[in-house]
C-alpha cells in the first residue's frame, strides 16, 4: 500500500470519522470522493503521478 493511499485514509476519516472502518475497503476514486473538496485536486495528481490512477479517472478531479 503506497504512502499517498495511507495519507489520503487519514485524510478521509479526519473530514468524516464515521468512515473510520470503511476506508480501508475503499477504492482510490472512492476516497478522493470523500476528501475535502480543497484537497482533491492535489491528490489526484499526485496518484496520477505515480501512477495509482490513470488520465481518465484523474480527470474527474484535475483539468490535464
Amino acid at each position: 500500500m503506497s504512502n499517498k493511499r495511507k495519507e489520503l485514509e487519514r485524510h478521509v476519516i479526519g473530514i468524516n470519522k464515521h468512515l473510520r472502518y470503511a476506508v480501508g475497503n475503499m477504492s482510490l476514486i472512492i476516497l478522493l470522493r470523500n476528501a475535502h473538496p480543497i484537497y482533491r485536486c492535489d491528490y489526484a495528481r499526485e496518484l496520477y503521478r505515480e501512477g495509482s490512477i490513470t488520465k481518465e479517472e484523474a480527470k474527474e478531479f484535475i483539468k490535464i
